[in-house]
C-alpha cells in the first residue's frame, strides 16, 4: 500500500505520522543535534563542502546528503492535485484519490519543514487555485484542511482554466503534478509547456491503481468509464495483455512528453511506499 501506517480518518494527523516516519527513516533525529539553524537535507553534488555531509545518514542510507541551513532555503512550491472521478478508482488505501490526497497532504507538511511556502491548485472538470503558496505553517493547515474536504468528480481536464492558473506564477520555483493523466494527450502537452514557459521546475508523480498496472481480472468483465459512464463487456482473459501493452504504452507516452519539456517523471503506484515520492521530492528539490 501506498500508506506504511494504519489508515486514519484524520489527514493532517495521517500525513504527519508519513513524514516523521519518512524521516526517522532518513535520520533518527534529523532536526536535533545541529545548529539550531539547520532546516533540512539535499543529496550531495561534487564541490559541495564536505563539512556539512551527514555521515550518520550515509551509514544508513548508502547516499550522501548535505545538511542545508535556513538560509539555504526557501522555495515556492505548487502543488497541483487531480480531483477528476478517474482518480477515484482502487480497493482500500489503493485508491488513487485517497493516495493523492495523501501525498499532497505530506508535501505539505515536508514543505513547511524544509521552510519552503506550499501552495495548492485542484482540477478536474475545471480548475482553481485553491491555496497560492505562503512560507507559514498556517499555510500548510490551510492546504491540509482544504484537501481533507475534497471529493473527485468530473472529466480531467487541463486546458485554458489550469493554464490560466499557472500564468499567476510568477516566480521561479517547483510545481508538483499528481495525476493519473487521463487527459487528451494535447492538454497534458500543453500544460507542460506552459510551465516550462513559465521557467517552473516540474516533478510529476503518474499516480496509478494497481489492477490498472496489472489487470488481474479473467472471464466476462465489464468495463466502466468513471468519467463518462459507458460501459463495455469485454472477455478479460482475452483482452488483459492488449491492456496491459496499451497502459504500458501510454505510460512511456506521458513520460517521453515529461522528459521532452525538461520535467521529472515519477510513475507511483498506489502499492508502493509513499517514501518513494518523498525522496524523489527531496531529490529534485536539492537540484535546485
Amino acid at each position: 500500500m501506498l500508506l506504511a501506517v494504519p489508515f486514519i480518518d484524520d489527514l493532517p494527523l495521517l500525513s504527519r505520522i508519513v513524514v516523521e516516519g519518512f524521516l526517522d527513516g532518513l535520520h533518527r533525529s534529523p532536526f536535533l543535534g545541529y545548529s539550531s539553524e539547520f532546516a533540512s537535507y539535499r543529496p550531495y553534488v561534487p564541490g559541495d563542502n564536505l563539512r556539512h555531509l551527514d555521515w550518520k545518514v550515509w551509514a544508513r542510507t548508502d547516499a550522501l546528503y548535505i545538511r542545508q541551513f535556513e538560509d539555504d532555503t526557501n522555495l515556492r512550491c505548487h502543488v497541483l492535485l487531480d480531483m477528476s472521478a478517474s482518480m477515484d478508482f482502487g480497493q482500500g488505501t489503493a485508491n488513487k484519490f485517497l493516495s493523492g490526497r495523501i501525498l499532497a497532504a505530506a508535501l505539505a507538511q515536508l514543505m513547511v519543514r524544509q521552510r519552503d511556502a506550499p501552495g495548492l491548485a485542484l482540477f478536474g472538470p475545471d480548475a482553481r487555485m485553491a491555496l497560492p503558496a505562503r512560507a507559514s505553517r498556517e499555510a500548510a493547515m490551510e492546504v491540509l484542511a482544504l484537501l481533507s474536504t475534497a471529493t473527485p468528480g468530473g472529466e480531467t481536464r487541463m486546458g485554458p482554466g489550469l493554464e490560466g492558473i499557472v500564468q499567476t506564477f510568477v516566480r521561479r520555483g517547483l510545481v508538483v503534478v499528481i495525476s493519473d493523466f487521463f487527459a487528451a494527450e494535447s492538454e497534458v502537452m500543453g500544460l507542460l509547456s506552459r510551465l516550462q514557459g513559465m521557467n517552473q521546475e516540474v516533478l510529476v508523480f503518474h499516480l496509478l491503481a494497481p489492477e490498472e498496472v496489472d489487470f488481474p481480472v479473467e472471464g466476462d468483465f465489464i468495463m466502466k468509464d468513471a468519467e463518462t459512464g459507458e460501459e463495455r463487456v469485454v472477455d478479460a482473459t482475452e483482452f488483459g495483455p492488449t491492456f496491459r501493452e496499451r497502459m504500458q504504452s501510454f505510460c512511456e507516452r506521458v513520460r517521453a512528453e515529461c522528459l521532452r519539456r525538461d520535467a521529472d517523471y515519477q510513475r507511483l503506484r498506489t502499492d508502493e511506499p509513499i517514501g518513494v515520492a518523498l525522496s524523489r521530492y527531496l531529490e529534485k528539490r536539492g537540484t535546485l
